[in-house]
């Protein structure tokens, strides 16, 4: 999915005032957060992260709320909405810890074959 569907997203759940670079900014940010866990659990990430609105995102469209709702929860917090940001993090968080979860169940450490030496 590209960066510019996500920034499309952000500005469509909050309108808003923020410059597109700051919401590329949150997008390289939440990218990172997502290689450091493939990487942790076995996958070797190779892709530079450097966002542009033509950027293809790690993970496909059906994570673009996820992505969304990370920005929209930053926005949320630099307008020092306490009581949004709050609700905005929460539904991030549980989007995000799904993902983490399935990615660790489609990731399991190959087990060796019972017998071989």
């Amino acid at each position: 999915m590209k960066a510019e569907k996500i920034v499309a997203l952000i500005d469509n759940i909050r309108p808003n005032t923020a410059e597109t670079e700051t919401k590329l900014s949150w997008i390289e940010n939440l990218e990172k957060k997502i290689s450091e866990h493939m990487t942790r659990y076995g996958e070797t990430s190779t892709k530079p992260i450097k966002i542009t609105m033509e950027y293809e995102t790690l993970l496909g469209d059906e994570y673009a709320y996820m992505y969304a709702y990370f920005g929209v929860a930053m926005l949320d917090l630099g307008n020092q909405d306490i009581s949004m940001y709050n609700n905005s993090s929460a539904y991030f968080n549980d989007m995000f810890e799904n993902w983490q979860k399935k990615w660790r169940r489609e990731h399991l450490p190959k087990e060796p074959k019972r017998g071989d030496a």
